[in-house]
């Protein structure tokens, strides 16, 4: 007699299950239905963009008081430049029609930027390699400086689009299709391997970049500066 194939849902709490069994730390026993459905949509983004390097890692509550050095030894990464998180940002200058705020990533009003801790957010890079995305000259549709004002998003915009809450914000599993943007500096740093959300508040996710870039389709752009640079955002 033939035996049914687990479902996906199956598999899912199987592959959480073993996650839980093989982790150095522990883990709640029970999640809320909102954190199983943001780990169901991480897990399932991974698994459809074919991110065969992807390793999960839960880390203990206490992870956001750690310093980097801490962090990088419990995720057990190379260096600290391996250490990334994603950053809602919104475009206080757009001025497109309703309903179509993500319809083209050459000029959204929000885009997800995944930077390294070591680095923060620069806007006015962001602004002028967002810009040249489009052709410049006589009949080029090129924007204006001034149709750019980079802001972190509200927590609500942030809820509301990605589907996570604060420090849980993983590239995989969006409620909305935002365009990602991966800062340059991820794609040139060695190893070339990265660890960023998961999808819940103490799971880490890491994978290669080169896998990142293909599943998500980012753009690669020079985005960011190190962190002592007066001319970059200063995020939490």
């Amino acid at each position: 007699m033939a035996v049914a194939a687990p479902t996906l849902d199956a598999l899912e709490e199987r592959l959480l299950a073993l996650e839980r069994r093989d982790l150095e730390v522990p883990h709640p026993v029970a999640l809320s239905a909102n954190e199983a459905a943001q780990l169901r949509r991480s897990h399932a983004a991974v698994a459809a963009g074919g991110c065969y390097s992807a390793r999960w890692k839960w880390v203990p509550s206490s992870y956001y008081g750690y310093d980097l050095e801490k962090r990088r030894r419990t995720l057990g990464a190379s260096t600290k430049l391996q250490l990334c998180k994603s950053m809602l940002m919104e475009n206080k200058a757009w001025s497109g029609k309703p309903g179509e705020e993500l319809s083209d990533r050459t000029n959204s009003r929000y885009y997800l930027i995944v930077v390294q801790y070591e680095a923060t957010i620069s806007v006015k890079k962001l602004m002028t390699e967002l810009r040249a995305l489009r052709p410049a000259g006589p009949g080029g549709e090129r924007l204006d400086a001034s149709s750019f004002d980079f802001r972190v998003a509200s927590a609500e915009d942030n809820d509301r689009l990605t589907g996570f809450v604060h420090n849980s914000v993983t590239p995989f599993g969006l409620l909305e299709r935002v365009p990602i943007v991966l800062a340059a500096g991820i794609a040139k740093m060695s190893p070339r391997f990265m660890w960023m959300g998961g999808g819940h508040v103490d799971l880490k996710l890491g994978m290669s970049v080169r896998e990142f870039a293909k599943a998500t389709g980012a753009l690669v752009l020079d985005a960011s500066e190190p962190r002592s640079s007066s001319a970059a955002i200063e995020e939490e």
